[in-house]
């Protein structure tokens, strides 16, 4: 059965979508521009995941042109199609999704990962705010039997999931929260990645320690100021704190440090 979950928009869905990978150890990075026109809806080391505003077949083969247009600017990471199996046409996505794995693009059904379901199924009385008003849980008996031939592709979408998890196990398990954080921090100001540097800035903002939580909130305001210049504040920042408040917040260079 496939259980029914909604999204209010396509926007709603990648918030979701980037915030379960980031919790399973991928450093993510949201709509990332390409050289050539278009954007790169959810970047990771390992996939370049585009989220069409549905798995409809119209929708779905503008999602496969975009990979087939983009991907040499991604040669290093597998695409992937990810969305809500559609209300109508099932069989005919269905279909479409075989043909584009002949082509190397992986497709997530996300409806239909146990591990998606079930991790924001117990998010469900306190959602994160990326996804409080987009994401609605209904009845988890809802859905329809699928056919023989999607229940392929399903088990194939299962096993995806499960790789997921269980490839970043060990990391998440290993690696701190904090720490997580200052990685995707440091990600996102590699590609001047607004949104997830004030994801991570947020999260560094409730550290017990107070160079951190005070360098969060200055870089912060920055970036909220400045837009994508206040990226080269980062290391000044940093250099402030360790000489007023004898702090040993690590330097980075970037292509842009001064």
């Amino acid at each position: 059965m496939t259980v029914a979950i909604e999204f209010a928009s396509s926007e709603d869905l990648r918030a979701a979508l980037g915030r379960w990978l980031e919790d399973y150890g991928h450093s993510v990075h949201r709509q990332v521009p390409c050289p050539d026109g278009g954007v790169v809806d959810l970047l990771t080391p390992m996939y370049a995941v585009f989220c069409p505003p549905s798995l409809a077949p119209s929708d779905f083969w503008a999602a496969v042109d975009a990979i087939q247009a983009h991907q040499a600017n991604f040669p290093d990471q597998r695409p992937v199609i990810a969305g809500l199996t559609p209300a109508a046409d099932q069989e005919t996505t269905f279909g479409i999704a075989e043909q584009v794995k002949a082509k190397g693009i992986e497709v997530w059904f996300l409806d239909q990962m146990p591990p998606f379901v079930e991790y924001f199924t117990g998010l469900a009385d306190e959602p994160p705010p990326a996804v409080s008003e987009g994401f609605n849980r209904r009845n988890p008996l809802a859905g329809c039997l699928i056919s023989l031939g999607m229940a392929a592709i399903l088990s194939a979408s299962f096993w995806l999931a499960y790789r997921i998890l269980d490839r970043h196990q060990m990391q998440v398990s290993s690696n701190s929260q904090e720490n997580r954080a200052w990685e995707q921090l440091h990600g996102a100001v590699e590609v001047w990645d607004i949104d997830s540097a004030l994801t991570s800035l947020d999260r560094l903002g409730n550290s017990r320690s107070p160079c951190v939580s005070q360098f969060a909130d200055r870089f912060e305001t920055s970036l909220r100021q400045r837009g994508s210049d206040g990226f080269r504040d980062i290391n000044p920042i940093k250099r402030a704190l360790n000489m007023e408040n004898n702090c040993r917040l690590e330097i980075r260079e970037y292509d842009f440090s001064q």
